[in-house]
């Protein structure tokens, strides 16, 4: 009965509460898009990073990153590369020999990460020929073949087919030099990491630094996400004397990325929903107002002030859930069609792969959010209904039914 008492009183005065339904779709429409936005902006941080810098998961020497020096080499690497090949958590393994350096042209200088890559191993982790916007991925018609960023190729002033030279130390601590010809430029999303890092072939380093064997990173692509830390666990467990990190430890700035986001999903649909609440407040106030001799009659036949205070609680629930579902199959329908299309944001471009972000964002947004935004809804309508219960509560059935 006071279901239906509550749903009558919301459509008494249907141009108020159209209005009112309205907002609350419109605002959590709104809410919920731009929360996909921010989550889809850094999904594709996340995944070009994974993709292109840190994989899902690294093996090195204990000591190597401390000092990211040559002489911490990984062990047995022939044994532990085939064991990666057949695992079945395994899509795609790397082995690297990595190392900080200096790279010189005729026009300057600067300091640099060096990666020695097996190339086809390393195409098939990180997609790096399809990266290239000039020259060509390794066609080993010669040693000594690097491809270096765009970024860092404007830097230096050199071009495909320039001669460079590359230091760095080797085992025994001595400065090993070689002469190196550019065959490629690559530019990927991150402009910083285009300029901090160059591809040459491992053996081509290898023999560089005297050792042909020399393997200081394995890096790894798994078949999910989501398997990273079970696989961690196995590996670490197999292998003790190695440091193996997952793409969070290696990376703990892209899992604050995540942690901030979830925060600012929290924030952003806190002030939507406090903004609706104010025009629910206002609503259900006139609306009790008006409806004054109305309750103090029903309180002096003997309506339960409980009962009351539940009905005026019921059409606050009812004027936003009647508005939900409308915002939420709208936010729906805007996060598909987006998160297939993607947003070109491409007129900001050079400021965004400067900090390494993607100039195209596919809006995203998971069930469990949607679930969340719903216990938010329902926590916004209990709130807002408690003033007005309150203002009818206080009501005194004499003195209202003269009013």
């Amino acid at each position: 009965m006071l279901g239906k008492i509550a749903w009558r009183n919301v459509w008494r005065r249907r141009g108020r509460s159209i209005v009112i339904i309205c907002s609350v779709a419109i605002g959590l429409w709104a809410g919920l898009f731009v929360t996909s936005f921010y989550f889809g902006f850094a999904e594709e941080r996340i995944r070009s990073a994974i993709e292109m810098e840190i994989s899902h998961v690294q093996l090195h020497h204990p000591e190597f990153k401390k000092e990211r020096d040559v002489r911490f080499t990984i062990p047995r690497t022939g044994e532990l590369l085939k064991w990666l090949s057949t695992n079945p958590y395994v899509q795609h393994v790397s082995g690297r020999l990595t190392g900080r350096g200096m790279i010189a042209s005729a026009s300057g200088n600067s300091g640099i990460q060096i990666n020695g890559v097996t190339p086809r191993d390393e195409d098939t982790l990180t997609k790096l020929a399809s990266k290239l916007v000039e020259g060509k991925y390794f066609p080993g018609t010669r040693n000594n073949e690097i491809l270096i960023g765009k970024k860092l190729s404007q830097k230096l002033k050199v071009k495909v087919g320039s001669k460079l030279v590359l230091t760095m130390q080797d085992k025994a601590g001595s400065i090993a030099s070689g002469a190196f010809k550019v065959v490629g430029v690559f530019a990927t999303k991150n402009t910083p990491y285009d300029e901090m890092n160059v591809f040459a072939a491992r053996n081509d380093l290898a023999i560089m630094l005297g050792d042909s064997l020399a393997i200081t990173e394995i890096a790894l692509l798994l078949n999910s996400q989501d398997s990273v830390d079970a696989f961690v666990r196995i590996a670490k467990a197999r292998y003790p004397a190695l440091l193996v990190e997952g793409w969070r430890t290696v990376a703990p700035e892209m899992d604050l990325v995540i942690s901030v986001i979830d925060q600012m999903m929290y924030i952003f649909m806190g002030i939507v929903l406090l903004a609706m609440a104010f025009g629910i407040v206002n609503t259900m106030l006139m609306a009790v107002l008006e409806r004054t001799r109305e309750i103090g009659m029903l309180i002096a036949l003997g309506m339960r002030r409980s009962r009351v205070f539940a009905m005026i609680v019921l059409e606050t629930f009812f004027l936003m859930l009647a508005g939900t579902p409308i915002g939420m199959v709208l936010a729906w329908a805007t996060i598909l069609y987006f998160g297939n299309h993607g947003i070109d944001i491409s007129a900001f471009q050079e400021t965004l792969r400067s900090f390494g972000y993607s100039d195209v964002i596919y809006p995203k947004l998971g069930l469990y959010q949607y679930g969340q935004v719903l216990i938010l809804v329902a926590l916004t309508a209990f709130i807002s209904a408690l003033l007005p219960a309150r203002k009818a509560l206080k009501l005194e059935p004499a003195e209202a039914i003269r009013k």
